[in-house]
């Protein structure tokens, strides 16, 4: 069995050609990176992107792919400036677990459960002033979902998740603000919602018990378009990572929704009652 040795956060000036600040990195041959791109010191508002299976340190840097995570953190980041220029504005890239190499191999919950401590711990680390938002996608959700019960994060963003590794909404904590995006084309929706012990991805974001709110996003192409550029998906992404709820745009709707508040726990609920 590898023991997986914590992450330590601390901003670290990269190489010129490949980045600006490294907040974690494993040593050659090991599979974590954690990138931040903008000011993560002085951000009002800080997204953390939680990217899915098959990305490792490996081919972190060498992808130039649309749907690399670098790609995906450096095209938000812009978004967001465009969006609200008069915020200060940055983007974590949260590399930090040995993500699954296939998605096949995405079955088990193990490489989610070892991972959410540290994505917890980060969002600790970050300035408590900020608005901070985990954004993930397809098994990355899985990760933020296990980390919610003991991050600071004030919303979590599922995008085509296959499970939030969680059954009962308490799991997730009572503070976060829960939202949710699937595709039209996206046939991960297929994929069994269930959990078993270290087997299965526990309950999509839209399941009753979890309440995420659903919100469009426009014409993307399959499971990997939620960060295509300009795309309904990716300005809401935007929008939530600011703290602009009122101009998400729900899915299949053309009216603007009101601001969503943050669901609160079973326990909650049932002494209300």
């Amino acid at each position: 069995m590898t023991v997986v040795t914590p992450l330590r956060y601390g901003l670290n000036e990269a190489d010129g050609t490949i980045g600006p600040n490294l907040l974690a990195c494993d040593p050659p041959g090991g599979a974590r990176v954690v990138e931040a791109f903008g000011d993560v010191v002085t951000a009002d508002h800080i997204a953390v992107l939680v990217p899915g299976n098959g990305h490792h340190l490996g081919n972190y840097f060498t992808s130039t792919e649309a749907h690399s995570p670098r790609s995906r953190g450096q095209l938000l980041l812009r978004t967001m400036q465009a969006t609200a220029p008069e915020s200060r504005s940055a983007v974590v890239v949260w590399l930090g677990y040995h993500s699954p190499p296939e998605w096949y191999n995405a079955i088990t919950n193990g490489p989610a459960y070892a991972g959410a401590r540290d994505l917890a711990n980060l969002t600790h680390y970050l300035p408590r002033a900020a608005h901070l938002t985990l954004v993930g996608h397809s098994y990355g959700s899985t990760v933020a979902g296990l980390s919610l019960a003991s991050a600071r994060a004030e919303d979590c963003v599922a995008l085509g998740s296959p499970g939030m590794g969680v059954v009962h909404r308490s799991e997730l904590g009572s503070r976060t603000r829960l939202w949710a995006a699937y595709g039209e084309t996206d046939r991960i929706r297929l994929v069994p919602q269930v959990r078993v012990g270290r087997l299965g991805l526990g309950r999509g974001p839209l399941h009753p018990e979890l309440g995420a709110t659903r919100f469009g996003t426009g014409d993307i192409p399959g499971h990997c378009g939620y960060y295509a550029d300009g795309s309904e998906s990716l300005l809401n992404i935007a929008r939530i990572a600011l703290g602009r709820y009122d101009e998400v745009t729900p899915a299949g709707l053309t009216t603007t929704p009101r601001t969503p508040r943050p669901a609160r726990s079973i326990a909650a609920m049932e002494a209300a009652a």
